[in-house]
């Protein structure tokens, strides 16, 4: 498949420093490219229009499109660079397994992933391809810097690239990437109150590797003794900081149901008691032919019943076709104290099979219908219901292949995310975007031979702090 493009040099010319949200951040940004209004203070650039063929048929003009924002978070339980992805990744996109890269102090991470191309620009891109043609996607880069100031405050500057799908190939993609990871390193923080600033109350939890959701900043994981048998699933334990005298508890097991047909009888048996859930009773109709879908309703349904027999009061919410949230309440006598039991099961289709999230939260009978209670209740509602499980299958992982000319996009180096993407499958020019500080600097940013005066930088230089 033959294309071709203009030749531009996308990361050579002239580059200026420009402000963000009044001086919140300044960073030096391609001199030529098109700025365009956005009406939250971040800004937004756009290069020239690039033109490509393919088979000798033009595939539109396509430009590219640079965001910078800048978000100040403020927690008043105070700041640690430890935790520099509660701030880098606020809305819980990334795999379980992704680290901070450290460059003084300061933290950072950078990754890429796909964007379904808009129904409005996928008629228009079939049209110029031609009928039965792949629609590509496009892709996103993105970096993102934390600077810590303690004591309460973290600023987060985020620079994405927007580019046209893979089917566009975009000549020096990879000279560009190398120098805007160099920009960003070396940007400079200016007043923090300049731009947004966000109260952080909530903190990311991931559970099992699968499981994601958020809970109040203070809660903590408990030191309590697992209860479950050798082998059983992963259970995790959290308190609020100051329930030692009330005794509460928040209990989370994920249980994974794979389709009947695919389940050793005695698997299916112990997974089903540990759910408190009458596994024959499930698959009474269609034995080993339920699908994962009416499975999870089936036990959903049983849940919100009542599970191992117990009276209470429950109910089911479907909340997709794959999706279900059922909840369950019942008071239980514990070494002879009456306890309030919450219990929620938000449950999902993953892979084909279906995936259960238990969400027990128990404490004495004499603080039920206290203020502490319902709002505790009130806020493990709201954030079991938009608890995420699976859901990472969007970020594309890989190693890189292609080397530009074949129109293959870029994915994510196998070090991923300390090694960023592979820059050289777009073209041969400049580093790869590398956590692998060969130069033993410890920084996590590729070290140059250049210095700053038109794009040239001492070797050894830390950009951060330039």
């Amino acid at each position: 498949m033959g294309q071709r493009t203009l030749d531009i040099d996308l990361a050579g010319g002239d580059w200026q420093w420009t402000a963000v949200h009044g001086g919140a951040v300044r960073i030096c940004l391609p001199a030529t490219w098109t700025r365009v209004y956005r009406d939250d203070g971040g800004l937004a650039l756009q290069s020239p229009i690039l033109w490509a063929s393919t088979d000798g048929r033009a595939v539109g003009g396509h430009p590219l499109d640079l965001l910078v924002s800048v978000t100040t978070y403020a927690n008043d339980y105070g700041v640690e660079p430890e935790d520099a992805l509660q701030y880098l990744d606020r809305d819980h996109l990334l795999p379980p397994g992704v680290t901070a890269m450290a460059s003084g102090d300061r933290r950072w991470i950078a990754y890429c992933a796909s964007l379904p191309a808009a129904p409005q620009a996928e008629q228009a891109t079939a049209e110029a391809l031609g009928a039965g043609a792949r629609i590509p996607e496009a892709q996103i880069f993105v970096w993102k810097m934390a600077e810590f100031r303690p004591p309460d405050r973290v600023c987060v500057a985020t620079l994405q690239l927007y580019v046209p799908g893979e089917e566009f190939w975009v000549p020096g993609l990879g000279a560009l990437l190398d120098r805007l990871g160099d920009e960003i390193g070396r940007m400079e923080f200016g007043n923090a109150e300049q731009g947004p600033v966000s109260t952080v109350t909530m903190r990311n939890i991931v559970h099992a590797d699968i499981l994601r959701f958020r809970l109040p900043w203070d809660w903590r994981t408990s030191d309590e003794e697992a209860d479950d048998l050798a082998g059983g699933p992963e259970t995790s334990h959290f308190r609020r900081p100051d329930a030692g005298e009330s005794d509460e508890l928040l209990r989370v097991v994920v249980h994974d149901y794979p389709p009947p047909e695919d389940m050793e009888p005695e698997s299916a048996l112990e997974a089903a008691l540990a759910a408190g859930l009458d596994w024959e009773a499930v698959t009474a109709e269609e034995g080993d032919g339920v699908p994962p879908a009416v499975l999870l309703r089936r036990i959903a349904a049983q849940f919100a019943d009542g599970p191992d027999g117990q009276v209470g009061l429950g109910s089911v919410d479907t909340l997709s076709d794959d999706e279900v949230l059922a909840r369950f309440t019942h008071t239980a006598v514990e070494d002879g104290r009456r306890r309030r039991c919450h219990s929620w099961l938000r449950g999902a289709v993953v892979g084909g099979r279906a995936t259960l999230a238990v969400f027990s939260y128990g404490l004495p009978e004499g603080l039920h219908g206290s203020p502490m209670a319902v709002d505790a209740v009130a806020m493990l509602e709201r954030e079991i219901r938009r608890a995420q499980i699976g859901g990472y299958e969007s970020l594309p992982a890989g190693e890189a292949s292609g080397n530009g000319d074949d129109g293959v996009p870029p994915v994510l180096s196998a070090d991923w995310p300390a090694g960023g993407w592979g820059a050289s499958a777009w073209d041969d020019a400049g580093d790869v975007l590398d956590g692998d500080d060969e130069d033993g600097e410890g920084d996590g940013l590729p070290d140059s031979d250049e210095e700053d005066a038109g794009y040239r930088r001492r070797k050894g230089d830390d950009p951060a702090k330039n």
